[in-house]
């Protein structure tokens, strides 16, 4: 993943940095288990203090989002199944279907018989347990627009409900109601703050996003004497939020960023440009903007590979357990 750092943003090096990492890995970019820049290395590639980049890489360790491991260096935590454990159920199960393969031969069984009958099979597992679930996100108009591209995963069966971070800390009744849940799912890099919340005993999984296709195609269908704006909801992501928009609208310079909460630069901004392309929890620019600007959200929408790699092998595991469960129950 490559960091750069804007000297030229209203946004210190540290939040820039922290900033960055987070988004990289909540959008899969840097996935569990990967290794990151020594802090000698990173202050020097960056330009920084080496300070600076101790400082972010402290502030992700307490947050969950980084482990040091002595002698070896700064890794992604890893939110789930460790990688060698993954690695190595992975094999056995290739083991046990080569097994299976060789022994459907041995009887006689075409491979096309062998595949419906294991699609039957599994048909019958999905069928009979629909699971519960909950996506926990920040902002409530887009993690319910994040729950409605999920469904389109999950079995006809399941339940899965949106819920809102700050909501479910200050409600008793929606945390009870999540510890009840087959599975939580929440963005890669809030899962450490999701389980610590709902206790161990409950499985969350956290997944990668990415921008929407809506959003690439708003970008690159401007014209080129747009006078283009961006408006970030947290100043950290003011980098990350600037450099997505330089890349799919690379046709055209951008004019202004601001910070939402920064009243001076915001209202530069309204002033100065006739497109404002703003984060997810920055709507709040839509109350009062002139009819002549346009302006759209930079969406996000979960990656079908990383919903591919982190969830669906999960909600697989449970299905499976809670078939057994109720075969011997």
């Amino acid at each position: 993943m490559k960091i750069r750092l804007d000297r030229d943003l209203p946004v210190s090096l540290s939040q820039q940095l922290r900033g960055q990492l987070e988004y990289g890995i909540a959008g899969g970019e840097l996935p569990p288990g990967s290794q990151l820049p020594s802090v000698r290395e990173l202050a020097a590639q960056l330009g920084i203090a080496m300070v600076t980049v101790s400082q972010v890489y402290k502030e992700l360790q307490g947050a969950g989002l980084l482990e040091s491991q002595p002698g070896r260096g700064t890794f992604v935590a890893d939110g789930g199944l460790g990688t060698a454990q993954h690695q190595e159920r992975t094999l056995e199960l290739q083991r046990q279907i080569d097994a299976l393969i060789g022994l459907a031969e041995r009887l006689g069984v075409s491979k096309a018989e062998l595949a419906a009958m294991v699609s039957a099979r599994l048909g019958r597992y999905r069928a009979s347990v629909p699971l519960n679930l909950s996506f926990v996100g920040i902002f409530p108009e887009a993690t319910r627009a994040y729950v409605a591209h999920l469904r389109s995963v999950l079995e006809p069966g399941d339940q899965i409900e949106a819920t809102v971070l700050q909501q479910l800390e200050a409600d008793p009744k929606l945390l009870r109601a999540a510890r009840r849940c087959d599975l939580v799912v929440t963005t890669a890099n809030r899962k450490t703050q999701v389980q610590g919340l709902l206790g161990s005993k409950v499985p969350v999984v956290g997944v990668g996003f990415i921008p929407s296709e809506r959003t690439r195609l708003a970008l690159a269908e401007l014209s080129p004497r747009t006078r283009l704006g961006a408006l970030s909801t947290f100043p950290e992501f003011l980098p990350t939020l600037k450099a997505g928009v330089e890349r799919f609208a690379s046709h055209l310079d951008l004019l202004l960023t601001a910070v939402l909460g920064d009243t001076e630069s915001v209202s530069q901004l309204i002033k100065s440009c006739d497109v404002i392309v703003y984060a997810t929890g920055s709507e709040s620019i839509l109350e009062g903007l002139p009819e002549s600007i346009r302006a759209f959200e930079y969406r996000h929408i979960p990656d079908p590979r990383s919903v591919e790699r982190d969830l669906l092998p999960v909600l697989g595991r449970i299905r499976e357990a809670k078939a057994a469960l109720a075969t011997h129950s």
